[in-house]
């Protein structure tokens, strides 16, 4: 028979499928080698005590057969001791497709003991498949087994390597981390888009609001500003704003725009790189902020309303929205604090961030988080928070930063179950310490699995999938 086709239902027995033909077509779409998303991908340790090796967990596929190690297996390699000479010993997954054995196992191949010995010859043909991942040496007269006496043959694609994608051209947490990447991209090119968008509408702001001027003045040693009747604010130059005084400092240096209600849209003109302390606070109606790609920092308190009740289901006054350009590397402490924004990401450029920048939000909804840190009570009060993404790039997270987030039942982290545990985490960083939680988090989403939180133990576990 010359062509095939497959797979179809079967009726009255007329369609039969064996074992060869599902393998053979999961060997077409998934190469040989070990899957780098499950256990501890067949690491070796040295044993505790005589010629042994400890095989680390870990899941393979070869031809289509899939090989699965769920536990610490020991290996001991007494018995390929030569008195005289060095020999090498290969630990090798090997597949025998004969009628007689069709099986996958661990199997161990030992050379020829020689001064300078080769290492095992391991057959291969149309029966039988190895991938070989470590070869040990055995040397005379030693007690024990390290690490500098073996080669790790895991990487190298001719004997083993790793599982890769259909096209053959990654390992699988690589495709996903590359995908990630992708999106990370995306947005930094969205941040580009926003920032042209911020140019033009100054020039549409310098065109549609001339002669309409209802004050100006002096913001920054080289920084003036024009606010128009129709609620817009416009703030041209180079260089820093001026940092204010808090309203209750017994210096009386207010910002200009303190308590202006009649500001509803920030303009931040290319060239000023700095949104000074107190710059617009209780700014209550004020709703957008364009700030241009030369920002690199906003101050404490820049956009701070009036705070209403946090007990209330709704934030009533502040910004609505805002993009924070991938420029900012500095956010100061209770920046956007009771805002109504519903939307935001944290740029990964961010490296130095205050406490409280987004605390009592209630209208925030979806976050995702790019910067190294997450600072103490970030998101706290945030109680309609719900999506929250952080990048593989997050290295910390500081204590209490989602308490009261009870709308939060899950975060989706961008890098692996190992890359998680690497998180340092401060304490009551998921909002479970003590006997009552302010929070509903239960499951940590990662490339390759998910940690789930136990209400009842109060621990979180890994879940490999």
């Amino acid at each position: 028979m010359a062509f095939y086709s497959g797979f179809f239902n079967s009726k009255g027995l007329d369609r039969t499928y064996t074992a060869e033909d599902f393998t053979s077509y999961l060997s077409s779409i998934i190469c040989n080698g070990i899957l780098d998303t499950y256990g501890q991908n067949f690491k070796l340790t040295p044993a505790n005590s005589g010629l042994g090796v400890v095989l680390g967990t870990g899941k393979a596929w070869i031809n289509g057969h899939y090989f699965i190690n769920d536990s610490r297996y020991v290996i001991d390699l007494t018995s390929y001791q030569d008195e005289s000479l060095p020999r090498y010993v290969g630990i090798a997954i090997y597949l025998d497709t004969t009628e007689s054995v069709r099986s996958v196992t661990l199997r161990l191949f030992p050379g020829t003991p020689a001064e300078n010995p080769s290492l095992p010859s391991i057959p291969q043909d149309e029966d039988h498949v190895r991938l070989l991942m470590y070869a040990v040496r055995m040397n005379p007269g030693a007690s024990r087994i390290t690490e500098s006496d073996w080669f790790d043959y895991r990487e190298d694609s001719n004997v083993c390597g790793y599982c890769k994608c259909i096209l053959g051209k990654c390992k699988v947490t690589e495709l996903m981390s590359q995908m990630a990447q992708l999106v990370a991209e995306v947005q930094e090119n969205n941040d580009t888009i926003a920032d042209l968008t911020n140019k033009v509408e100054q020039l549409e702001a310098d065109v549609e609001d001339i002669g309409d001027i209802v004050s100006v003045g002096q913001c920054g040693e080289n920084i003036f500003y024009a606010l128009y009747s129709n609620g817009k604010l416009l703030l041209k130059g180079t260089g820093d704003m001026y940092d204010y005084d808090s309203p209750l400092s017994p210096t009386g240096n207010d910002s200009p725009f303190f308590n202006n209600q009649d500001i509803k849209r920030v303009i931040v003109s290319d060239g000023i790189t700095d949104i000074g302390v107190y710059a617009f606070r209780y700014c209550d109606e004020l709703e957008t902020a364009s700030l241009p790609g030369t920002l690199t920092k906003i101050s404490d308190f820049a956009f701070y309303p009036h705070p209403d009740d946090m007990a209330t289901p709704t934030i009533t006054h502040g910004l609505t929205e805002v993009t924070i350009p991938s420029s900012v590397t500095e956010i100061g402490y209770c920046a956007f604090a009771y805002n109504r924004l519903t939307t935001l990401t944290v740029p990964g450029t961010v490296t130095t961030i205050g406490q409280r920048v987004f605390a009592a939000c209630a209208n925030l909804t979806t976050v995702r988080y790019e910067a190294p840190v997450i600072n103490e009570f970030m998101f706290v009060n945030c109680n309609h928070l719900e999506n929250v993404t952080l990048a593989r790039t997050v290295t910390e997270i500081k204590s209490h930063w989602i308490n009261y987030c009870r709308s939060l039942t899950e975060i989706t982290y961008e890098g692996s179950l190992a890359d998680w545990a690497a998180v340092t985490k401060g304490s009551n960083w998921d909002a479970h310490e003590g006997s009552i939680s302010t929070t509903n988090l239960t499951r940590i989403n990662c490339l390759d699995g998910y940690m789930q939180y136990n209400t009842e133990t109060g621990e979180w576990t890994e879940v490999h999938e």
